[in-house]
């Protein structure tokens, strides 16, 4: 199967082993065919919600709680746990938007056939936002993984080019949790957009220098003047950067969507690094391109990853998705270690698609512990703790 890359720009460079409601279920399906595409550390006892019936405070089923037993479990010899040669992805720290576009041709050049991008919107500084594209195109099964939708939280980016880079490494010779990995890809059409907020990224890494557009500038220190004004900060202009989570305009993206979006911050009326909602939902060029990708592919679940805090967040007002998301929830925890969160989340990506008329599953995957921007020492940690997601998900929408 060989596929290209559609770009409009050419561009110039962890587990315990079953996770009660879900992932006993799915381990015990019938093994998964075969397809014939183109050529950790243990993780102590988790506890987790009971899936009873009724409602309880933390999912859907919750009342009391069961104990995963911290018997090692036999020795997991799947494709994350393996070396790469000459790998091409290298996590550094502040790992950047011009580092994750060599990395997507770099990708693509090593492996053609299975891989493809394409640019799916560009920001208001001038950055594009990639959709890449693994396993079987064409496959009826569809999932998303998208990151950095704030600025402040690119160590997810790194993270996410890896798990790339590993699935697409293995997919002929590599197992996960003993099925063979090209069964896994070949029936799924995986989605990644590791960057959904590439001018908040270089922000938050670079500061002003990183801002082409002076007016965006202009635009920056006024919004910085308003909030020492407000006493919204009292941070110093330079950490103000540093911990932007915004846009370039100043609009929180994660605030911009369609999940009770009015009720937002109703007092902040500009720009900010965090927490402005925009001028309506959808009002900015990011939060349309993911919008629109979503609308085009009819995903069966959509992964959030930000940091931090260690928490898998999975639920939101009229969630038509709850069992199917708090489900997902229960098996990142048990994969992760991450405390499961049942907020109501309002105006963010994976709240508006759990509510929406054809409503999409999902789960928001806060890595991390430190203040963002995350410490850049605890990738290692962070990395044995989600190399495994990618593929969990997979077996998830196959077999739900």
């Amino acid at each position: 199967m060989n596929f290209t890359h559609n770009s409009r720009k050419h561009i110039t460079k962890k587990t315990v082993a079953g996770c009660l409601c879900l992932s006993l279920a799915f381990l015990a399906a019938a093994p998964l065919s075969a397809w014939a595409g183109p050529a950790g550390d243990i993780p102590p006892a988790v506890t987790v919600p009971d899936s009873g019936t009724g409602s309880g405070p933390a999912g859907p089923g919750g009342g009391g709680s069961v104990t995963i037993p911290d018997t090692p479990p036999a020795a997991d010899d799947s494709f994350y746990n393996q070396a790469i040669t000459d790998p091409i992805v290298h996590p550094v720290d502040k790992y950047s938007y011009e580092q994750m576009e060599q990395d997507i041709l770099a990708l693509a050049a090593r492996y053609p056939g299975r891989i493809s991008y394409q640019t799916i919107g560009q920001t208001l500084d001038g950055r594009y936002i990639y959709d890449i594209v693994i396993g079987n195109p064409g496959a009826q099964k569809k999932i998303l993984f998208q990151g950095a939708i704030h600025g402040r939280e690119y160590i997810v980016v790194p993270l996410m080019m890896q798990q790339i880079e590993y699935m697409l490494a293995f997919q002929d010779s590599g197992s996960y949790l003993g099925q063979p990995l090209n069964a896994l890809m070949g029936q799924t059409a995986i989605h990644f957009i590791p960057m959904s907020n590439p001018d908040g990224v270089a922000l938050s890494q670079l500061g002003e220098s990183a801002i082409r557009s002076p007016e965006l500038l202009e635009g920056i220190r006024a919004m910085y003047a308003a909030d020492v004004a407000e006493e919204r900060t009292a941070l110093p202009y330079e950490q103000y950067l540093v911990r932007w989570k915004s846009n370039a305009r100043g609009v929180d993206l994660n605030h911009n969507f369609n999940a009770d979006w009015e009720s937002l911050n109703p007092t902040l009326n500009h720009g900010s690094s965090s927490d402005f909602k925009g001028s309506a939902p959808l009002s900015e060029p990011e939060s349309q391109a993911l919008a629109n990708v979503i609308a085009q592919n009819g995903f069966s679940a959509v992964i959030n990853y930000h940091a931090m805090g260690q928490v898998i967040y999975w639920d939101t007002n009229d969630n038509k998705k709850a069992a199917e998301s708090y489900d997902m929830a229960t098996a990142a925890s048990g994969v992760t270690g991450y405390q499961i969160m049942g907020s109501k989340g309002v105006g963010g990506l994976k709240d508006w698609l759990q509510r929406e008329t054809s409503p999409i599953a999902g789960i928001t995957l806060e890595v991390g512990r430190s203040a963002c921007p995350v410490a850049f020492s605890e990738y290692p940690a962070i990395w044995e703790q989600n190399k495994g997601i990618p593929c969990l998900f997979l077996q998830y929408i196959l077999t739900h």
